[in-house]
Order: C-alpha cells, then structure tokens, then sequence
C-alpha cells in the first residue's frame, strides 16, 4: 500500500505542477477510459481472457514534449469461468494504480505519443467456497498511443498498454476515452 501512495501522491504534484505552469495552450486534462484487456489465463484453462477496466486519468503537460499521468482503474466486468482443479469462480482487478510519463508531439488535431511508467495492481479471485483471496504485484509499464482533439477542450483518446510482464503475468490491451483538458 505504501507503493500505491507513493504513486498517487507523485501523480497529483507531477500532474498540478504541470497544469499550474500556464502557457498559451491547455495545460491539463482529465479523461475517462474503457480498456478490454487481456492476460494469460491462470485460473480457468481457458489460455487467455479478458476483462473490462475503466479508467480515470489525470494529467498534465510539462512542456510541448513530455506530459505526465496518473491513472486508477478498476475491473468493470469480472472474467467468471468453469469450475476447474483450482477452484476458483471469479477474477477481477480491485484496482490498477499508474504513473506514466508520455512523450508525445502535436500535430494539427492529433497528438502521437509512447509512454512508460510504473504499475501497482491489485486483484481478487472468489473460490468455490465464497471465499475471496487477494494479491499484489507491480511493473513497468509501457503504452502507445493518440490524442485526437476534437475542439479546443474535448479530445479522444485511443491507446494500447501493457501494464505488467512479470514471470507468468501479463495484462495489455487497447483502450478508448474521453479526454478534457482545462
């Protein structure tokens, strides 16, 4: 829990430093997102699911280059699959913290960009018996992706993102939002 405060707090003063150095152009912005991501099945056999996660973002530019951002999603829709050796019933990530720093250049109504950053993520699994158990793990993160800004404060979003490549765990997947920038 200690890494997630770490995270959150880096988040809002990178992201309110950001918005608070005021130039001609939009500084700040605030999104929501809708991510199908996928990961290596551990708990079904079924190989491989995936699960729905919302995002809300928060961010700021630092400068024409580089924008800082921090993110905390949480599972939308729970993968629930067959019963199997293991025993459990339903998965889902009780949240998914991030800090990114993106590198990205306007270009008329789209802004391209990469990022990479760091991931602290929670996830839950219910068993056969009611009972839930709880993990933690977290990892560098990398995304590619564009802003397309379709006026001078709402914007799309469209990304893809691996949030973690640990070991056996893997979670990446396409996203798409809204974005607000003030």
């Amino acid at each position: 829990m200690k890494k997630a405060g770490a995270v959150l707090l880096s988040g809002m003063l990178l992201a309110g430093g950001a918005a608070a150095h005021a130039e001609q152009r939009m500084q700040g912005y605030v999104g929501i997102s809708y991510a199908e991501l996928e990961q290596y099945d551990r708990f079904f056999g079924q190989g491989r699911y995936e699960t729905g996660e919302v995002f809300a973002r928060l961010g700021g530019h630092l400068n024409e280059i580089f924008t800082s951002e921090l993110r905390i999603g949480t599972t939308l829709n729970d993968e629930s699959g067959p019963l199997t050796s293991r025993g459990v019933t339903d998965y889902r990530h009780d949240y998914i913290i991030t800090m990114m720093l993106q590198a990205g250049y306007e270009v008329g109504i789209f802004r391209p960009y990469v990022g990479v950053g760091y991931s602290y993520v929670r996830e839950r699994v219910t068993l056969v018996n009611g009972n839930e158990v709880t993990g933690s793990f977290d990892d560098t993160t990398v995304a590619g992706g564009v802003d397309i800004y379709l006026g001078e404060r709402l914007g799309l979003n469209l990304e893809f993102t691996q949030y973690y490549d640990t070991e056996n765990l893997r979670l990446k997947g396409p996203s798409a939002g809204l974005i607000w920038r003030f």
